[in-house]
């Protein structure tokens, strides 16, 4: 088998020919480039900043990524972030943390309306709720103004279908729609089935406020779940924590009245969260690796769970994790929005965070959005889209 470098985003034909349109680079000198690649797959990515040309066309092939995840290897994934533009248009941007580039998604198939903050009502704001797979995106819920004539402003749900990005093509698609769209719901992912329960209609309702549903991208039909026991996670938007084949998701932040609950998906049955992990639950919620790591705001800090004591130990105590919200976890690290960057304030440029938790010591790093207030953030493959390499810092 005969595998030739020849440019970034090399066109595979099959697993053994690539079509290539320019030159002839060998990977490795006195190595053919099949066991080349098959070496360069082991390589911790880490390693493989600040490489030659060559190399580098080896990393953003599809077919060499596809070899890495066979091989059990990191692949290259990319932060994609849901932009609300100064004109108050969305926007999804996806960054490169090898090159430090950002990458414009091409638009979703139908224009997006969203209110991101109740002008009545000083303090209240609103989320765009999303969820993904390895390589798929999708848009879940929130909330537009409702044009109903009354003077104070209300809002409904903003979307009546799941839209889905699949990286591998680079093109949107609209999902089966939901059978009654929500806002303020519960969210989670587990594989390739997307989990929405609770939350409100374009009216509360005590029926729709204790159901549940997945959501099968592979054949894209909703099925019904068991229903909830209580309507008390109706009133915000939440993501369910994915761990072990269970979801976890807890109402409210503060230290009473909190209602916790586990959905296993082997079972398909809903139970009680511990008293530990519940009442320790104090902020957002991620879990990496198995384990679950949590912001506690405004105190900043971070902490881990002890499921052998079923209690939260503290890691972590920093100001930069005070104002944080919307985790996602990846890798050994946990990817956030700054909370300045959810607020109505166009002049304060959009911030990421990335917390570094592989270590005994976590490491903090900022990554500057440049343009817009982010919205909401997930971490999946990269885009299959052709595009030149800009070298930069690595951020993973």
């Amino acid at each position: 088998m005969d595998i030739c470098t020849k440019r970034v985003w090399s066109k595979m034909t099959s697993d053994d020919k690539i079509e290539a349109t320019e030159r002839d680079v060998q990977i490795l000198q006195e190595l053919p480039d099949h066991l080349a690649m098959e070496c360069l797959a082991r390589v911790p990515l880490d390693n493989l900043h600040g490489v030659s040309k060559t190399w580098e066309d080896v990393i953003y092939d599809p077919y060499f990524q596809r070899l890495r995840a066979a091989n059990g290897s990191t692949q290259l994934d990319w932060i994609y972030a849901l932009v609300q533009m100064q004109d108050k248009s969305f926007k999804w941007r996806a960054l490169d943390p090898h090159s430090s580039r950002w990458h414009d998604l091409p638009p979703p198939p139908h224009d997006m309306e969203f209110q991101l903050f109740n002008p009545g009502c000083i303090g209240v704001s609103y989320t765009v709720q999303c969820v993904s797979t390895s390589s798929k995106l999708v848009m879940i819920a929130g909330v537009k103004a409702r044009k109903d004539g009354q003077p104070r402003m209300t809002v409904e749900p903003a979307l009546d279908h799941p839209y889905i990005f699949d990286t591998r093509t680079s093109l949107w698609k609209r999902g089966s729609p939901f059978k009654v769209p929500r806002k303020w719901c519960v969210c989670g992912v587990v594989d390739e089935k997307v989990y929405v329960a609770s939350g409100s209609g374009k009216d509360w309702s005590q029926e729709l406020s204790k159901s549940a549903e997945v959501y099968n991208l592979e054949n894209d039909k909703w099925e019904a779940l068991q229903n909830l026991s209580t309507s008390k996670f109706s009133g915000e938007a939440m993501n369910a924590v994915s761990n072990n084949n269970k979801l976890y998701f807890v109402s409210g932040r503060g230290v009473f009245s909190k209602e916790g609950v586990v959905y296993d998906i082997i079972t398909q049955s809903w139970s009680e969260m511990s008293p530990g992990l519940k009442q320790g639950w104090k902020g957002p919620c991620v879990a990496v690796n198995g384990k679950f790591y949590l912001i506690e705001t405004p105190a900043g800090k971070l902490k881990v769970y002890a499921p052998e004591r079923d209690e939260w130990d503290i890691i972590m105590v920093d100001s930069r994790l005070a104002n944080l919200e919307v985790l996602i976890g990846t890798k050994g690290k946990i990817v956030a929005i700054e909370a300045a960057s959810l607020k109505d304030d166009e002049t304060n440029p959009g911030v990421l965070r990335v917390i570094d938790i592989a270590s005994d010591a976590p490491q903090i790093l900022d990554i500057p959005v440049q343009e817009g207030q982010v919205v909401c953030v997930q971490v999946l493959a990269m885009m299959n889209q052709p595009s030149k390499l800009e070298r930069g810092q690595s951020y993973f």
